[in-house]
């Protein structure tokens, strides 16, 4: 099974460094791919940030587990941010025949 990437905006952080799921593009996100937010759900947080060296657009991904906050009532995706980076480098690390 694919783990789902979903639209984060890595600049809005809860007062834990999580990150709010309330964009327009974290919801076409979810509706493009079908889902909902489920506590628990393994998603890859994804945010387009910069150009690689041939010029393609890049992403800013980071692996997270969704879930809600009662008291301000949205979603969050916890992650942790040792492993947030550009998509063109975990690329880079993956073997050929991937």
């Amino acid at each position: 099974m694919t783990i789902p990437r979903i639209y984060a905006d890595f600049n809005k952080l809860d007062q834990d460094r999580n990150a709010i799921l309330v964009c327009a593009g974290t919801w076409r996100d979810l509706e493009e791919q079908g889902l909902q937010f489920s506590r628990g759900m393994k998603v890859i947080l994804s945010m387009p940030d910069d150009i690689d060296e041939t010029g393609k657009p890049d992403f800013l991904e980071t692996p997270a587990v969704i879930d809600y906050d009662q008291e301000h009532q949205y979603w969050i995706g916890r992650f942790d941010w040792d492993e947030l980076e550009y998509r063109s480098v975990k690329e880079k690390r993956l073997p050929d025949s991937i």
